[in-house]
């Protein structure tokens, strides 16, 4: 593998470690096909990684020598903790499985993250998009490197990419716009197959996750066992525009959790969408806005000015 200036390294950690903590100039890692089997952090600010794959199996249940389990947010393969970030052709797995819980592949808590032409596979948590909630509800349950941070909020932009999962595998409490990328479920063989996305907004930011021209498919034999959201805490909030939902997305759309008291402050939208199977959706699903898309069209134009 090289750096952008063509020198050769023995690993990607011996690249990222030579890179300065100041760094402002972009770095572009080429992976040039290679395959890492480690634990990734990237600590390191306008670091660019393209054309390779990084893949890691760590599981939320391994109990470790202090007893406790792992947790969440120690289980991911990649951890983007740094601005500026941006992935290329690049694909990040956690590899356990479904049985094994909760199993992050990328964790981001940095800003103007970028992925372009990716695939992120897990099954439960793949993708993490911080910040995480102000609280945690079960003991010990952000053990981490999040768990003391400041809840900052963090944007990223997912463009042409794969992301599969089956039980809340896109979550968190940042921004994601997701544009023209494959949001893949994967079959549990349970009645419920699982729920797309897990927003816990900040109440004070106005947006969420937002999937703009995004299909949704599945693994065979999962029809009408996937919800398209439900809010990890009760401010979540959720957009999808101009998508294509398969058999898979459950008529009602969207779960409330079992928290009747989040249908008045959840903000799920929808707009302009189309599905292979019914629609009858909940009843608390909010309007979209000509705020709402004039915001979709921003986001549309800063993803064009991202160069990558």
């Amino acid at each position: 593998m090289t750096d952008h200036q063509g020198n050769g390294y023995k690993s990607l950690k011996d690249i990222l470690a030579r890179i300065p903590k100041d760094n402002k100039e972009e770095v572009l890692i080429d992976l040039a096909g290679e395959e890492i089997e480690e634990q990734i952090v990237i600590d390191k600010p306008y670091v660019r990684i393209a054309n390779g794959t990084i893949r890691y199996g760590l599981k939320a249940y391994e109990i470790l020598e202090d007893g406790f389990k792992r947790g969440t947010f120690r289980t991911y393969s990649v951890f983007v903790d740094a601005d500026h970030v941006s992935f290329e052709n690049m694909k990040v797995y956690n590899d356990a499985g479904y049985h094994d819980g909760q199993a992050i592949a990328l964790m981001i808590d940095g800003d103007d993250f970028c992925a372009k032409d990716c695939m992120i596979s897990s099954y439960q948590d793949t993708l993490f998009l911080a910040p995480l909630p102000d609280k945690e509800y079960e003991y010990r349950g952000f053990d981490g490197p999040l768990k003391e941070r400041e809840r900052v909020h963090r944007e990223a932009i997912f463009e042409h990419c794969l992301i599969e999962g089956s039980i809340d595998f896109i979550f968190g409490g940042g921004m994601g716009y997701l544009h023209d990328c494959e949001i893949r479920s994967r079959n549990i063989q349970k009645p419920i197959n699982g729920f797309v996305c897990a927003p816990n907004t900040p109440q004070n930011e106005d947006y969420g996750f937002i999937f703009d021209e995004c299909r949704f498919t599945c693994e065979e034999g999962m029809k009408d066992s996937v919800y398209l959201a439900r809010p990890w805490r009760n401010y979540g909030k959720c957009l999808i525009a101009n998508s294509k939902f398969g058999d898979h997305i459950r008529k009602e759309g969207f779960h409330d959790w079992d928290k009747p008291d989040a249908h008045e402050t959840t903000c799920f939208m929808e707009y302009n969408n189309c599905s292979a199977g019914p629609i009858d959706r909940v009843d608390w699903l909010k309007q979209v806005s000509k705020k709402d898309l004039d915001y979709i069209d921003s986001l549309r134009r800063r993803k064009d000015e991202r160069d990558l």
